[in-house]
């Protein structure tokens, strides 16, 4: 009878423990600014977004002009069965990957992209029409804040 008694008073005991770290643990980070490697931001779907890329496409002719295209006709795809790196472009190599296919199904054109990086602040320019895409590019530095940032504190 007595174990019975101990036994239920240890539960108890460690299930108040674990209730009161599930409610204090968020208060140190959120509250009180408190660091450390051990507990955690209490963040729920926070950066789920970053690094998606907005794009559309054009070709430009001899004089200049250009015309929309369609990366899924473009492509011979359909929407809704297109493999995922063609429907969710992320990050500028996923822009430069659409763009490598469509250049080798189009063949020797002028391919321009307007496209927008999502970041944390919001959306930025990433490429405005300015260069061939099935030409090399000149170096670019990376975008601040258009990768997640990891689970380890900075």
């Amino acid at each position: 009878m007595a174990t019975t008694t101990t036994a239920r008073r240890a539960r108890a005991i460690v299930f108040v423990a674990v209730a009161a770290g599930l409610l204090l643990i968020p208060a140190y980070r959120q509250l009180f600014g408190g660091r450390s490697r051990f507990v955690r931001d209490w963040e729920l779907f926070n950066e789920v977004g970053v690094g998606l890329v907005v794009a559309e496409f054009s070709v430009r002719d001899g004089q200049g002009r250009e015309a929309p295209i369609d990366r899924y006709a473009a492509l011979g795809r359909e929407r809704a069965t297109a493999p995922r790196w063609l429907r969710t472009m992320t990050g500028e190599a996923g822009l430069m990957r659409v763009a490598g296919e469509l250049c080798a199904r189009l063949g020797s054109v002028d391919l321009r992209a307007r496209a927008r990086i999502a970041t944390m602040r919001g959306w930025v320019l990433l490429h405005a029409g300015e260069h061939d895409l099935c030409r090399p590019l000149p170096p670019r530095p990376q975008i601040p804040g258009t990768r997640p940032r990891g689970h380890e504190d900075r």
